[in-house]
């Protein structure tokens, strides 16, 4: 309560509480639920079995952390479930924000195949995938080359972080599909061996097997696990049943997009482009679409601009670039990481910070007002 005194205090501190992770801690989230000073907190037990929901005043929050106020009334919650349920329909692998970014797991051999393209791929950038068993078990993963992190943010057995060498305290960041950061410790993570393993266990028993684990979880991934199958899938409109249908699966063919490949570099193609994407700019929507595009970077600390850069000049290479190329870069994670290397070499840019992860949601927040 000290830190959320020390937010509302700090000038313009007020603004942006009004949902339910506006503030966060590792020991539970909350935020304002009446648009005035009344709020809504989520205590989390320390073995992640357990959920308090706390709603208290704005004065009650300042006399909590002044020491005045030590008791409130709080609703129990059991996070844990006493038995799994009863599996239903088939497993969801998600690992991107589009449609082809996902896979409803018909096949064993493809979620195999799946898991270990993404992690091939992390071993270049970071990647983050999210999985459902059909008991609506939830699991996020960040994979990153021999460090990889586990997280259960839904079971019966409750919360789990993977445990790994503790005496690390590096860390690194992968971006989720909404290209959110989140900030890895190398004390999370054990090698592909033992995640790609606990992953197969998780979607068959609930759990990560023989992967040692505490009853903790970043707050930031919280809310995930009260998003299930369905929603996910209803968010998406479709996904695919079968690898090659997904992007992880179409590969280039005759009349597909192409982009110019840098040396060394693979881009995967796809067979069809949203109605959306697929619909022709003109100079001018390009033009905006593209200043959009620089604001929306600038505001997140992704992209570093030369003194005094003329914004005008950077727009126009910027919607040549976009008019071209933002089908592809919206549909493929390997096209978007080429557009964002393009960009950091125009002129005007002095650094290009953001991921191709990170860049397709922005294009596609920022193509239209």
């Amino acid at each position: 309560m000290k830190a959320v005194v020390a937010r509302l205090d700090r000038p313009g501190g007020a603004r942006g509480l009004d949902a339910e992770d506006a503030l966060e801690a590792n020991c539970g989230y909350g935020g304002r639920i009446d648009g005035v000073d009344t709020y809504r907190f989520r205590y989390l037990t320390s073995d992640g079995k357990h959920r308090w929901d706390l709603v208290v005043s704005e004065e009650q929050i300042r006399d909590i952390a002044d020491g005045l106020l030590i008791e409130i009334e709080g609703s129990p919650f059991e996070l844990a479930r006493t038995k799994r349920g009863t599996p239903t329909g088939y497993p969801l692998l998600v690992w991107g924000p589009h449609a082809l970014d996902a896979l409803h797991v018909r096949d064993r051999f493809e979620l195999e195949t799946a898991i270990d393209m993404l992690h091939d791929a992390s071993i270049d950038q970071p990647r983050f995938l999210r999985l459902w068993s059909a008991a609506e078990d939830q699991l996020v993963a960040a994979l990153w080359d021999e460090y990889n992190a586990l997280y259960v943010v839904e079971s019966h057995e409750g919360y789990a972080t993977s445990m790994g060498d503790s005496t690390l305290r590096e860390s690194y960041v992968v971006a989720d599909p909404e290209g959110h950061p989140l900030t890895v410790p190398l004390a999370d993570c054990v090698s592909w061996e033992y995640a790609r393993r606990a992953l197969l266990q998780f979607v068959e028993e609930g759990d990560l097997g023989d992967v040692a684990t505490d009853g903790r979880i970043p707050s930031s991934l919280l809310m995930m696990g009260e998003v299930d199958r369905v929603a996910a899938i209803q968010a998406r409109g479709q996904v695919p049943t079968e690898l090659a249908r997904s992007s992880l699966g179409i590969v280039p063919s005759a009349g597909d997009i192409t982009l110019p490949v840098e040396l060394g570099m693979e881009v995967a193609a796809y067979d069809s482009v949203p109605d959306e994407l697929a619909m022709p700019l003109g100079p001018l929507e390009a033009a905006a679409w593209a200043r959009r595009l620089v604001d929306a970077l600038q505001s997140r600390a992704l992209i570093e601009l030369v003194p005094r850069a003329n914004l005008d000049d950077l727009t126009y290479q910027l919607a040549g670039l976009l008019e071209e190329h933002d089908s592809a870069a919206a549909q493929s994670l390997e096209a978007a990481s080429w557009l964002a290397r393009k960009i950091g070499l125009l002129r005007g840019v002095a650094t290009m910070f953001a991921s191709g992860e990170q860049l397709q949601v922005l294009l596609r927040r920022s193509r239209h007002e």
